[in-house]
């Protein structure tokens, strides 16, 4: 290759990169120009329990994360053999607990024989609502899998109305039909549509949600989205998949986010 002709493709290089940077600067201008305020005070909600200092959905998690002020506690619900609503994300106990199989083939008995990490134990449903009841703290339970778990709306909900503590309650989902069957069990419970990868519009979610939650890394790409959830009259929760960071955070809160779904909320609240 002669010179000149590495000169100029030098040259066509910096020309695109100076154009993408004009076109990206002009997009965001235009997203800042429009951005909504947040609804109300942003608010810390402890993801999983805030896992950075204790394991992951764990009562010790919950019982730090209620210690640092948290507004919500965050976490995943699904069920045993047995019927027995418990706080666990994966669909089975082999990351989090030193047992092996699914949750769904595993008895109550079962799960609470394993170790969830430094001596914790597998909490029920039951356990973590009447912590968050106990200490005023909002809860965010996501029906996870849904699918795999017939009537598990049903037995939350009546536990949350037996504990008289619905309206302190946010059920979130990416189960559509989950959240269908919440609306049509109890129009009054407050529901969440979560959204992950690739979900750039947020608009009209299921079963009317009155909150929505896209993945920050959505956002990143879309600012618009949290305005158009607020045109709609609707609450933004974010939740972060690789970008929980003080850049993330400090995005998120400048386009308008309502409330931050976090691993460390301590750090969230310094931010």
């Amino acid at each position: 290759m002669s010179a000149t002709r590495g000169i100029s493709l030098r040259q066509r290089a910096g020309g695109c990169l100076a154009i993408l940077v004009l076109v990206l600067l002009v997009y965001y201008s235009v997203h800042v120009l429009m951005r909504t305020p947040a609804l109300t005070a942003l608010q810390i909600i402890a993801h999983r329990g805030g896992s950075t200092d204790a394991p992951e959905n764990t009562l010790a998690a919950f019982q730090n994360a209620i210690a640092l002020g948290v507004d919500w506690l965050e976490f995943d619900v699904q069920m045993t053999k047995d019927g027995a609503l418990v706080v666990i994300h994966d669909e089975t106990v082999d990351r989090t607990t030193n047992g092996t199989g699914a949750v769904r083939d595993l008895t109550l008995e079962d799960i609470r024989s394993f170790d969830a990490g430094q001596g914790e134990k597998i909490p029920t449903f039951e356990e973590v609502l009447q912590l968050a009841k106990t200490s005023g703290v909002k809860i965010l339970p996501e029906t996870k899998s849904a699918e795999l778990y017939p009537g598990i709306e049903e037995k939350l909900l009546q536990q949350l109305e037996q504990a008289d503590y619905l309206d302190q309650t946010v059920i979130q989902s990416f189960n559509a039909d989950s959240l269908e069957r919440l609306h049509r069990l109890n129009p009054q419970a407050n529901l969440c549509a979560l959204y992950g990868l690739w979900k750039l519009s947020i608009s009209s979610p299921p079963a009317d949600a009155q909150y929505v939650c896209p993945m920050a890394e959505m956002v990143l790409l879309n600012p618009g989205i949290i305005r158009q959830a607020h045109h709609e009259g609707r609450q933004v929760f974010i939740w972060f998949g690789v970008i929980e960071n003080p850049f993330g955070l400090s995005f998120m809160r400048f386009f308008g986010a309502d409330g931050l779904i976090v691993n460390d909320p301590a750090s969230a609240r310094r931010q």
